[in-house]
């Protein structure tokens, strides 16, 4: 199974502001979906941290990601419903609730700390990153407290409007 990061970041790295909220986006010219589409429809299953989730059910719209496996990674709800798994743990039961399937991509949507904590234990084999024309100054970082070094390398770059879309193989 693939695990692939496909998020936009500011310029100068920050995923969201302070309070998570990522409206800033909205403000910048892009091209039809941006990619969206063709990314999610090579997706199996969708991964994210309990503050990301949070945030999308925040955003008073039906639940973005039905029709895929979903999982949140958190160690404050338990059980399921009927968009999400709740994985009340560790990474490593994450990746434990991945491999009862045979998934062939599953896409970590956010947030930065898991992001971070998957890099650190090399389990992300891909790393999609679109670059938005805005400086937030500060916010939630895409990546936090990596500790050690970590080559990629660039696949392709496509443009869309104002955005940047950067595609990495995570050597």
């Amino acid at each position: 199974m693939k695990i692939s990061v496909y998020i936009a970041a500011s310029l100068d790295g920050f995923i969201a502001n302070n309070t998570g909220a990522v409206d800033w986006l909205e403000a910048i010219e892009g091209d039809g979906d941006n990619g969206y589409g063709r990314y999610y429809s090579e997706v199996d299953a969708v991964v994210m941290g309990r503050k990301t989730y949070e945030v999308i059910l925040g955003f008073d719209i039906p639940f973005p990601y039905r029709g895929k496996d979903c999982f949140v990674l958190t160690n404050q709800l338990t059980g399921s419903n009927e968009d999400v798994t709740f994985i009340n743990g560790t990474v490593d039961d994450l990746m434990s609730a991945l491999s009862t399937k045979n998934y062939k991509k599953a896409w970590v949507v956010g947030g930065g700390m898991l992001i971070s904590e998957l890099m650190n234990r090399h389990l992300i084999d891909e790393l999609i990153v679109t670059v938005a024309p805005v400086l937030l100054g500060n916010g939630i970082s895409l990546f936090s407290d990596i500790t050690d070094f970590h080559a990629l390398r660039l696949t392709d770059t496509t443009r869309y409007g104002q955005l940047v879309e950067m595609r990495y193989v995570v050597k």
